[in-house]
């Protein structure tokens, strides 16, 4: 199969737009790689593309489970699997969005077997580490393994102790492991990713939670506990919706809420730029800030098509070539 493109980068960089002119271009319907826009009734707190933009250009992957669902990696990479052949069976093109790095891993190689270690040396590390906090369970594979710490959430001790437990049972990152073994199936991505210098994106980060607060989040926080769900729910242990619960609850001065979701929203951009960056594969556009949403999209076009066999090819029998695909 003709490689799918797959436009990837750090939360906030621009993705959605240019992701919906490039479908508008090929006729194109988009694939979701967001780990938290699988989400229903999350909408605003994930910068979810709006109804409006769904009406634009198809969307996949958004909106399939409850937020008390633990979603893997690998339902996703199956999903997703399913998804893009059923569009490439039916002529259409898939373009895959979003910035889930193991998600994208899931995706193109498939998820790994761990190395096998045994139950008595496993039960020795896990009495260890259970007894310390997570942020410094977090700290330390920073320290050991910082390309799996930057596709973990902090608050994921269970993933955080699996990572570190292999690293002190074998004496390998868990990344290594990964690296080491030789993917049997996945989809095959021409990733093109997106990236700007940090001071505008962080002041982007910033505006786009400022943003969240004045479309609603507070709302929407509200609507989730009325329906059920808990800061004990799955989901909602993400940044934007942690802050807005303590609020509530009086642990913490609104100010400081807010302020906590954009540094929050900022360390997890950096920890996604970490594990990209890690992807030799990847082909970089680097924004400028007076680049537009088409401007944006010229660039990543140019370079999808920027292969050799297509190099030589009218642009017309470029793009039909790819829509058939």
């Amino acid at each position: 199969m003709t490689p799918v493109l797959g436009l990837i980068g750090p939360t906030c960089v621009g993705k959605t737009a240019v992701g919906i002119a490039l479908a508008k271009r090929l006729d194109a319907e988009i694939v979701s790689a967001d780990s938290r826009q699988i989400y229903r009734c999350m909408d605003i707190g994930t910068a979810k593309p709006t109804p409006e933009e769904q009406q634009q250009v198809r969307h996949h992957l958004i909106d399939i489970v409850d937020p008390d669902v633990r979603f893997s990696a690998g339902a996703y990479a199956e999903y997703a699997n399913r998804v893009i052949e059923d569009l490439c069976r039916k002529g259409r093109t898939p373009i895959v969005v979003g910035g889930a790095g193991l998600y994208l891993q899931a995706l193109v190689g498939g998820l790994f077997d761990a190395p096998d270690i045994p139950q008595e040396t496993k039960s020795l590390i896990r009495a260890r580490l259970d007894i310390l906090p997570i942020d410094a369970l977090y700290e330390t594979l920073c320290g050991v393994d910082a390309a799996a710490a930057a596709r973990i959430h902090p608050n994921d001790r269970q993933r955080i102790v699996r990572a570190l437990e292999v690293y002190e049972a074998t004496g390998t990152p868990l990344t290594a492991w990964q690296q080491q073994q030789t993917a049997t199936s996945g989809v095959s991505l021409r990733l093109i990713g997106l990236d700007r210098p940090r001071p505008t994106l962080y002041a982007r980060i910033d505006a786009r939670v400022d943003d969240m607060l004045r479309d609603g989040l507070i709302e929407e926080v509200k609507r989730l506990l009325e329906r059920g769900y808990t800061a004990k729910t799955w989901a909602l242990g993400t940044f934007g919706y942690t802050e807005i619960l303590a609020w509530m609850r009086g642990e913490m001065t609104f100010d400081t809420a807010v302020e906590q979701i954009k540094r929050r929203t900022r360390r997890y951009a950096k920890r996604q730029w970490t594990w990209f960056r890690h992807r030799t594969e990847v082909v970089w556009v680097t924004v400028e800030e007076d680049d537009t949403v088409e401007e944006i999209a010229d660039k990543v076009e140019k370079i999808a098509f920027d292969t050799p066999e297509r190099r030589t090819a009218g642009h017309e029998e470029q793009t039909q070539g790819l829509q058939k695909n």
